[in-house]
């Protein structure tokens, strides 16, 4: 420094330079923490509504097979304890957001990076419902499906895609959408219409994105009861009193009137999740993968 003031000014190299001689060590690093042996080793997944239900149950595949996780929820508290059961900081975060506030999804994606070096996965999982009729849906009920679902969605896969682009390694976003994209159900206008919304988002995005080499796929489960924070919170009851059977029995009622006849489970869906990211599947894109059960009338044609 002070032969350098001697001649003229010292300046210090650009950030962008120590990043460039730092990077390299501390992602091999990284990768010599990270389990051995496993499909997913090496890659990053961010899981919005990854708290409970369908979200906690692909996290936790995800998981098993190599990934690390991020754990992004509205429930700080609960993704804490999954991130925790996960292994802690080396193999999972929990990150507090709100898919509906651009900010926060932007700040969420940065976690991504800061924790784990980038995003390679996205799971599009974070939901409610509410079970109206077309007269009794207020325009509350409809604003607040499609923010958290059909925008909150769009925030996150956009927010991801930038990261995965500036990557230049490609990447997979995964819509949890749902049979009722394509069914027509009593009382279900707002979460219908937001679904469908979910599952056109996916084949827009296959088409632009695939030049990236980013791949967009989505799953179309039926209800799943069990370990659902959805159908805890009130959407359980009201779909019951609509087909007219116990809340306890709403799995069993939904299950019934599938072809196989078995309920779906968190699992199924994390399973599915998998299955479009193991390697297996590597010029799939633009797919709805059901897992219902099998419902006639939500077959894709």
């Amino acid at each position: 420094m002070r032969g350098a003031e001697g001649i003229s000014t010292y300046a210090p190299i650009p950030e962008s330079e120590k990043f460039r001689i730092e990077y390299w060590e501390l992602e091999e690093a990284k990768l010599r923490r990270a389990p051995k042996g496993k499909p997913l080793q090496g890659r990053v997944a961010l899981v919005t509504g990854a708290a409970s239900g369908i979200g906690l149950a692909t996290a936790r595949r995800l998981q098993a097979e190599g990934a690390c996780v991020v754990i992004a929820d509205r429930d700080l508290e609960g993704a804490t304890k999954v991130a925790a059961e996960f292994g802690g900081p080396d193999k999972a975060v929990a990150v507090f957001v709100d898919v509906t506030d651009e900010a926060q999804v932007a700040a969420c994606v940065d976690a991504a990076a800061l924790a784990f070096g980038g995003v390679d996965i996205v799971v599009n999982n974070a939901g409610l419902s509410i079970s109206k009729s077309l007269v009794e849906t207020s325009v509350k009920d409809w604003d607040l499906q499609h923010d958290v679902m059909a925008r909150g969605s769009f925030l996150v896969s956009r927010e991801s895609a930038k990261a995965m682009i500036a990557q230049k390694i490609g990447g997979d976003i995964i819509y949890i959408s749902s049979k009722n994209s394509v069914f027509a159900g009593p009382n279900n206008v707002a979460y219908g219409s937001t679904k469908a919304d979910q599952a056109h988002q996916v084949r827009l995005l296959a088409a632009e994105l695939g030049a990236f080499g980013i791949r967009v796929n989505g799953i179309n489960p039926d209800g799943v009861v069990q370990g659902s924070g959805i159908f805890a919170s009130g959407w359980g009851a009201q779909r019951a009193a609509v087909y007219g059977v116990e809340e306890a029995k709403l799995g069993e009622y939904y299950a019934q009137r599938t072809i196989l006849k078995k309920e779906v489970l968190p699992e199924h869906i994390g399973a599915a999740a998998f299955a479009l990211l193991s390697g297996d599947l590597p010029l799939t894109t633009g797919l709805h993968i059901p897992v219902d059960g099998g419902v006639a009338a939500a077959f894709l044609r």
